[in-house]
């Protein structure tokens, strides 16, 4: 076969193939950077672990709990604030001159909002009786439930910028926007929050549940999140996050980890999302993924319909089809080990490259050149079947998701050739860019003492994705099938032992 080349044509058929893709940052409002001129066609050797390990601390995680920035109420006058239904005017009067280190302790029950909550101080914790149980809409003797159901359009529920925050114990219910948004904040604790929308699979629905953006040491726990039009649980732009012990269902994307440094993702359930777990970068953003530890969640039966509206939503995850259980796309140091992927119906993991998405390279230039995916190690996963055999429920748009659209028709036409589902890894194959085809595998991807079903034939599949796709916007499925490699899980270049340095739980601890 000849050396791939990435040319215009090459670009241009992806372009076709994909169509207009939305690819602003998740903060819909924010402003992206102009990409830097002349970026070229550089890609990243994917071996970049980074220098910042994060402040010294005595034990545990860093931010869990302990003073990780540069923030502290040790010492200072701290205040409790106590609240009960019916006084939700009062409680919006005080939280707009709150002094730093003050408690706002919500009493069990129902509070209605026509406003989002706003704190702009430092040292807040917000916290009520219990987040309650999935659909409850009301707040009862265990729980404190925020309604924002008749708030102003397009307002969020908590709307939070401050240095050590916290909530806890409660549930924020029908936000018009995000549930719990905390925007350029260090120390951010999140534990047992509930996050929800009374309808499913409605478009309208507030776009995230937990989302903190632009932010630095951040714990998520033992939180819930149902039917957001976009991720139930985001971290984006953020350096230093842990994610861990929480549910994620009903969702487009269950748990999204985006342009974010040294994220530790472990113990949570993503089920009946449209897509599970996620781990990208975006071009624009001021911080370039890398570190992201995803280890012993369940990402299983992802296979709901993918209700984010294309037309007002500037996600990624719009376009991702339905039956997804994990992807990667321009991200660099990931280890997935422990995990247990079932019934994803379009397929396990994809590992992607940005300019799947987005073909010009010069526009990833703000973020460093982060387009290329590099550096993932997949070992030690239980894959228990039941994935890849009905690509987007069978049901799959071209024109709204054109990438899922392909693999669907391949796959249609690779099951005359013996290949009865999508393998359980798939790789698109275009990073490095105009890399030597003989180089199986040139981004060092490993696969490796992964649990596999019963009568497993090949795991992994480079889908060669610029090739294939020239051939199948010409409308020919069997030379497009040509294009793609299959590979078994052992024996081969993708049955290797991961990245050097490894990532330990000391690289979170430091």
């Amino acid at each position: 076969m000849p050396r791939l080349q990435w040319t215009r044509a090459s670009s241009a058929a992806l372009l076709a193939l994909l169509g207009a893709l939305s690819l602003t940052a998740c903060s819909d409002e924010e402003e992206v950077p102009s990409p830097k001129p002349d970026a070229g066609t550089q890609t990243d050797a994917g071996t970049d672990a980074g220098t910042d390990a994060g402040p010294p601390v005595d034990t545990g995680i860093a931010w869990d709990g302990g003073a990780a920035g540069d923030f502290s109420c040790e010492g200072k006058t701290q205040t409790t604030l106590t609240f009960t239904p019916g006084q939700e005017e009062l409680l919006q009067d005080q939280v707009n001159t709150l002094a730093e280190c003050t408690t706002v302790q919500l009493a069990a029950g129902t509070f209605t909002f026509e406003n989002a909550i706003t704190i702009r101080q430092n040292g807040i914790t917000i916290a009520g009786a219990g987040k309650g149980v999935k659909g409850e809409g009301t707040g009862t003797a265990n729980s404190t439930v925020l309604v924002f159901t008749t708030a102003a359009a397009n307002s969020n529920g908590l709307d939070v910028v401050g240095k050590r925050f916290e909530v806890r114990d409660l549930a924020v219910w029908n936000a018009k926007k995000d549930a719990v948004r905390i925007e350029s904040s260090t120390d951010v604790i999140m534990r047992r929050v509930r996050t929800e929308w009374a309808k499913v699979n409605d478009e309208n629905n507030g776009k995230y549940g937990l989302y903190p953006v632009k932010s630095k040491f951040v714990v998520i726990e033992d939180c819930e999140a149902y039917n957001a039009a976009d991720a139930g649980i985001y971290v984006g732009q953020t350096e230093y996050a842990v994610v861990r012990n929480n549910v994620a269902k009903q969702n487009v994307a269950g748990i999204e980890i985006e342009n974010t440094k040294y994220a530790y993702v472990t113990g949570n359930l993503a089920e009946d999302n449209t897509t599970g777990l996620v781990v990208f970068d975006l071009p624009g953003n001021p911080i370039k993924g890398t570190d992201i530890r995803v280890l012993d969640n369940v990402i299983i039966n992802n296979n709901r319909n993918n209700f984010a509206s294309v037309a007002a939503s500037s996600s990624t995850v719009s376009q991702v089809p339905a039956g997804t259980g994990t992807f990667i796309l321009a991200s660099r140091r990931v280890e997935l080990k422990g995990n247990t992927w079932e019934n994803n119906n379009s397929l396990d993991v994809a590992v992607l490259s940005g300019l799947s998405i987005e073909p010009d390279p010069t526009l990833w230039a703000a973020g460093g050149l982060n387009f290329a995916s590099a550096d993932i190690n997949i070992h030690g996963n239980t894959f228990k079947g039941g994935s890849g055999d009905q690509v987007d429920n069978g049901s799959l748009s071209a024109q709204r998701r054109p990438l899922g659209a392909l693999l669907a028709a391949l796959y249609a036409y690779g099951e005359t050739q013996g290949e009865l589902r999508v393998e359980h890894l798939l790789w698109d194959g275009l990073d490095p860019v105009g890399h030597d085809p003989k180089e199986i595998n040139p981004i060092n991807i490993c696969f490796k003492d992964n649990v596999l079903p019963a009568g497993t034939r090949n795991a992994i599949v480079n889908m060669n994705l610029a090739a294939a796709a020239e051939f199948a916007t010409g409308g020919n499925l069997v030379g497009a099938w040509g294009q793609t490699r299959h590979y078994a899980a052992k024996g081969t270049a993708f049955d290797c032992a991961g990245f050097s340095p490894a990532l330990t739980i000391g690289d979170f601890i430091k």
